[in-house]
């Protein structure tokens, strides 16, 4: 009887510790979330004014939308899509062998507006050419590869910085477009309930990380929302994204904020078009048909964007 007793005690003893370390371990979980704020027992608002970091209002009062995470497969182009392309007069189009890509050529270059943004480009010149043109929106003109960038956006906000997300225009030395690739994802899944940290909290992350990417005297100048991606499966699966503030300093600098967990990726755009040119676009180029009409024309001017900027061709 008295075994049995004892007995008895050690299980609730090892139970009571099993649900405290679970508490401890969830708590854990909950505290690194978020990366700790805290530096010296200043508040961000005194940080932000002893460092001189000017913040226009209109990024502080910047509206947090309700957003989830996402997870979405990537699209395939259709051979129907194809045809309808090829059926514009000057456009010649196909498809990578896994029908991820789209490449195409104008058999005479679109001359750039003298007026007008790049967004109002797509809609008013370009969207004729481009399968649901309406999904992208304008990201960036990087001037080193002489590539136009737009980026697809689901729940109305872009996917920042994604070789499956993307529309990119090439220019020649006129600044004229001659070619452009395409990808596109398929309808997305939200997942989980969170609350995105304000743009004042996705700052701070910034200043305080670190590396130290906002520094004394300088200048948030915008901030914008988006989706970047958390989880990219190396066998082709679905891609979840995170919610992400887009932070822009003394307007030349981007920065990408998870806006769950604070994450910061520095917005390095040369080389994303790089890695995208490489790792993507000239590897698919290369596995089609030797016998494909554009085939040469879109490997040539790849490696032709790479050698300009001194990078080397895989």
């Amino acid at each position: 009887m008295q075994w049995s007793h004892i007995k008895t005690l050690f299980i609730l003893s090892f139970l009571v510790l099993n649900i405290y370390l679970l508490f401890q371990f969830v708590q854990r979980q909950d505290q690194n979330d978020l990366p700790s704020l805290s530096n010296d027992n200043q508040t961000l608002d005194e940080q932000l004014e002893s460092e001189n970091i000017q913040i226009d209002d209109a990024v502080l009062n910047r509206e947090v939308p309700d957003f989830r995470y996402l997870s979405v497969a990537q699209r395939l182009f259709e051979s129907a899509e194809v045809e309808d392309l090829n059926g514009i007069d000057g456009l010649q189009v196909t498809t990578s062998i896994d029908n991820t890509l789209l490449f195409a050529q104008f058999e005479e270059p679109i001359e750039m507006p003298e007026e007008g943004t790049e967004s109002e480009m797509l809609q008013s010149i370009i969207a004729p050419y481009v399968m649901q043109a309406g999904q992208y929106t304008y990201g960036t003109w990087n001037k080193e590869l002489n590539v136009i960038a737009y980026f697809q956006t689901k729940e109305g906000a872009p996917i920042f910085l994604n070789q499956q997300a993307i529309l990119l225009f090439y220019l020649n030395d006129d600044n004229e477009i001659t070619h452009y690739t395409q990808t596109m994802l398929g309808d997305a899944d939200k997942q989980g309930d969170r609350s995105i940290v304000t743009p004042k909290t996705a700052i701070g992350y910034l200043l305080r990380g670190s590396n130290g990417y906002l520094r004394q005297d300088q200048e948030v100048s915008d901030i914008d929302i988006g989706y970047y991606s958390r989880i990219e499966p190396e066998d082709g699966g679905e891609i979840v994204f995170a919610p992400t503030w887009k932070v822009t300093i003394d307007d030349a600098v981007d920065y990408f904020v998870n806006g769950f967990e604070g994450i910061i990726y520095p917005g390095d755009y040369t080389q994303f078009f790089t890695d995208t040119i490489n790792e993507n676009i000239l590897v698919q180029a290369r596995r089609l048909n030797e016998e494909n009409e554009i085939r040469e024309n879109i490997i040539q001017l790849m490696e032709g964007k790479l050698e300009e900027i001194g990078s080397e061709v895989e």
